[in-house]
């Protein structure tokens, strides 16, 4: 088999977490790298043995070169579009962080340029990748839980609360992130209620807030002004006619990484959430019992998805239907566009319409 050669565009937090799952993958090797920290490029491509030649700090570089058989990118959302385009026009294939892109204008000239030269392409919604949310996807299509009904689903995050005086950083900044907790935690919410349920979000009613509208620069101790959600809350109605609640924030103290779904159907109810994700919880009535009974479920972590050996063999050729596609990714930021014209117009709003 021949080895599968990558580069990796953006070296963050997240960024390190994904090289070290690439580096368990067989028959893969990262070549290049690129950001703008040349401190970064030094200290990571000196751990990975990377040549001098490839540490790039221009994107449109890494992706040109022609041993680079695909991309991962891991960066803050005003590089998504741009990245998006110079791999389809270069044919690369690419792993790519959600959301699309910043804002839905970028995502319809991306998507454009897809369907004239699609390349393969995971946009990394990793929800979809735990265990637990795996199987109450086939549980749910199944007919589990019968007619699924309604659902609720929540994604809750303490970092931007009072207590933790946190300041102005990019996911802060409307001209990078776009939106703010709407993006970057909703489009998890939107990814996995529609992948579970096997169903498109049709129309919704929404209301965005900024609890906290300053922050301090970093650097200057000054108010900096947020002009992004730091929560976001909205209902939808699905194709097939389930209604969902949706909520995130990342003002919840208490809540350090909790993203949960609820699915309410004719049989019972499944929940299931990050702060457990070898767990399922299932409700439903006995038969010729009173009331209900409450089952906790343990998933085997062989229902988990590996996306960076299904990559490598995204590259070799191979498909892999459990993952977002592009087209999938434009849909996405499709409904947070809704949410955004929703709240500010304050009606109901048809993703068709868009």
């Amino acid at each position: 088999m021949r080895e599968v050669k990558i580069g990796i565009i953006g070296l963050g937090g997240m960024a390190r977490y994904h090289i070290e799952q690439f580096g368990k993958v067989q028959g893969l090797r990262i070549i290049a790298l690129c950001d703008v920290s040349t401190q970064a490029l030094q200290e990571i491509g000196d751990q990975l043995g990377i040549d001098e030649a490839r540490r790039y700090q221009s994107s449109e570089a890494l992706i040109a070169d022609s041993e680079v058989d695909g991309v991962v990118s891991v960066t803050p959302n005003n590089a998504h579009a741009g990245i998006l385009k110079a791999c389809i026009a270069a044919g690369k294939p690419l792993y790519a962080e959600k959301p699309l892109t910043r804002t839905y204008e970028e995502a319809v000239e991306v998507l454009e340029l897809y369907q004239r030269n699609p390349i393969p392409c995971i946009i990394n919604f990793s929800y979809r990748n735990g265990a637990a949310f795996q199987y109450v996807k086939q549980l749910v299509q199944g007919g589990k839980v019968g007619r699924v009904n309604h659902i609720f689903v929540q994604y809750l995050q303490e970092w931007g609360a009072p207590p933790s005086r946190t300041p102005f950083v990019w996911r802060f900044d409307e001209s990078i992130t776009g939106t703010g907790t709407l993006g970057d935690l909703g489009s998890h919410m939107i990814d996995l209620s529609q992948y579970v349920l096997g169903e498109r979000i049709s129309e919704l009613q929404a209301m965005l807030t900024t609890i906290i509208p300053e922050r301090p620069d970093p650097l200057t101790g000054l108010p900096v002004k947020v002009n992004v959600d730091d929560f976001a809350c909205f209902n939808a109605r699905f194709s097939n006619g389930t209604v969902g609640v949706f909520q995130t924030s990342r003002n919840a103290i208490g809540s350090g990484n909790q993203h949960e779904l609820t699915i309410y159907g004719d049989a019972g109810t499944l929940h299931v959430s990050t702060l457990n994700d070898k767990q399922l919880i299932w409700t439903y009535a006995k038969d010729g019992e009173p009331g209900t009974v409450t089952e906790t479920i343990e998933v085997p972590s062989e229902h988990a998805l590996n996306p960076w050996q299904s990559f490598t063999d995204l590259i070799s050729g191979k498909e892999s239907a459990e993952f977002a596609s592009l087209e999938d990714g434009f849909n996405n930021q499709a409904v947070l566009e809704a949410v955004l014209r929703a709240s500010k117009s304050g009606t109901v709003v048809s993703v068709a319409s868009l």
